[in-house]
C-alpha cells in the first residue's frame, strides 16, 4: 500500500540551448605558416605556437595590451605567398575556416597587400563580420567601399593600430559604444594633416589623432561611410531575432498557425526589441520608452496557400537606432 500515489509529477525541460552568436571575438588571419585554428586567452600560451618576433605576436600583443581587452582571441595560420599565390588562396582559406570555426566576428588579416585586401574585404560583404584593415595608402578606404570593411590610415603600419582598435572595442557590447573618441594603448599619431584627414573620411575612412592632448580614434566608420556601431547593432539584432523564434520553434511541442500561435512569435520578436533597448541599440523617446514597434497580421487575413504550406509571412519591424553624438556646436551671444 505505501507505493500507491495519487499525484504524479511529470517534468519536461524546455530548456534546450540554440547557438548564441557571439559579438567580441577577434580572428588573426596568420601568414606565419600552417597552423590550426585555435583561441588563447593571454599572450603567453600563444608565443608557444607564434614566437615572439612573427606577426602574428605582435598583432595578438597589441590587442592583449588594450583595456578593456577581449577575453580572448583566435588565430588561425595559413601558408601563402604573394609572389607565388592568388588573392582567392586566402578567400579559399577563410571559406574552409567558417565551416569549422566560424564564430568570430572580428577579422584581421597580416596581409599588406591591396590585391589580397580587396579580396577578404569582398569576401566579408557576404558575412556577419567586421575586417579591420591597416594600411599607408590614404586612397584604400574610397577603393572598398564596404559595409564590413574598417580601414584606418597609419604611417606606421608596424603599430597594428587596427589590430589594437579591436582590441579596445570588442569587450564592449553592440551599441553600447561609439568608435570614436578611442585611445589604443602603444599606438603613436598617425601623420597626417586636416585636409587629409577630413578628405580621408568622406572617403569613409579613419585614423589616429590627438585632441587637446589626448590621442583617439578619428572616427568610427566602415569604409561605405556608415557608422560601426550601425553595422554591430543590424547583425546584433538580426542573430538575436533569428536565434529567439527559432527556440521558440524548436523547444515548444508545436506553435500554431492561430492568433495565439502568431502572438507567442511576436513576444519572442519584442523581447529581442526590449533586450536591444536596454542595451543602448534603440533610441529613448521623450517618455524614456524605446523607439520601436512590432506588426503582424491576423490568421484570418493571411493566404490560405500560405496557411497550408505553414508559411507565417507578414510580420514586421520598425526601429530608431540610438547612434551617438561626435560633433558637438555651442553658440552664445555676449552682451554688456
Amino acid at each position: 500500500m505505501s507505493n500507491i500515489k495519487d499525484v504524479t509529477i511529470i517534468i519536461d525541460r524546455q530548456t534546450k540551448a540554440v547557438s548564441q552568436k557571439g559579438f567580441g571575438l577577434p580572428l588573426i588571419l596568420s601568414t606565419d605558416g600552417l597552423k590550426p585554428y585555435k583561441e588563447y586567452t593571454d599572450i603567453a600560451p600563444l608565443a608557444s605556437d607564434y614566437p615572439v618576433g612573427t606577426k602574428a605576436y605582435k598583432i595578438a600583443s597589441r590587442i592583449f595590451g588594450q583595456s578593456p581587452r577581449p577575453e580572448k582571441i583566435a588565430v588561425y595560420g595559413i601558408k601563402y605567398d604573394p609572389s607565388t599565390d592568388l588573392p582567392d588562396d586566402v578567400v579559399q582559406s577563410l571559406k574552409g575556416l567558417v565551416e569549422k570555426n566560424g564564430d568570430f566576428y572580428y577579422l584581421y588579416t597580416d596581409l599588406e597587400g591591396k590585391p589580397e585586401t580587396k579580396a577578404v574585404s569582398e569576401w566579408t560583404d557576404t558575412q556577419k563580420r567586421l575586417y579591420f584593415v591597416d594600411t599607408d595608402d590614404l586612397a584604400l578606404a574610397a577603393e572598398l567601399e564596404s559595409d564590413r570593411t574598417v580601414v584606418l590610415y597609419h604611417n606606421d603600419m608596424a603599430l597594428h593600430a587596427a589590430a589594437g582598435w579591436i582590441g579596445r572595442c570588442a569587450p564592449e557590447e553592440p551599441g553600447a559604444i561609439t568608435w570614436k573618441f578611442k585611445t589604443i594603448n602603444g599606438v603613436t599619431e598617425a601623420d597626417i594633416g586636416t585636409t587629409e584627414l577630413s578628405k580621408l573620411h568622406e572617403d569613409g575612412g579613419n585614423s589616429y589623432v590627438q585632441k587637446l592632448g589626448v590621442l583617439q580614434s578619428s572616427e568610427g566608420l566602415t569604409s561605405s561611410g556608415e557608422y560601426i556601431d550601425v553595422i554591430q547593432a543590424q547583425d546584433f539584432v538580426e542573430a538575436r531575432l533569428s536565434e529567439s523564434v527559432h527556440r521558440l520553434l524548436f523547444t515548444q511541442k508545436k506553435v500554431p498557425f492561430t492568433d495565439a500561435g502568431i502572438a507567442q512569435i511576436v513576444s519572442e520578436v519584442r523581447g529581442v526589441f526590449q533586450q536591444s533597448t536596454a542595451k543602448g541599440i534603440i533610441a529613448l523617446d521623450e517618455n524614456g520608452e524605446g523607439m520601436w514597434k512590432v506588426t503582424a497580421p491576423r490568421r484570418k487575413n493571411i493566404p490560405a496557400n500560405d496557411r497550408a504550406k505553414r508559411k507565417l509571412n507578414g510580420i514586421g519591424f520598425e526601429f530608431t537606432i540610438a547612434g551617438a553624438v561626435h560633433d558637438v556646436t555651442i553658440r552664445g551671444t555676449i552682451v554688456v
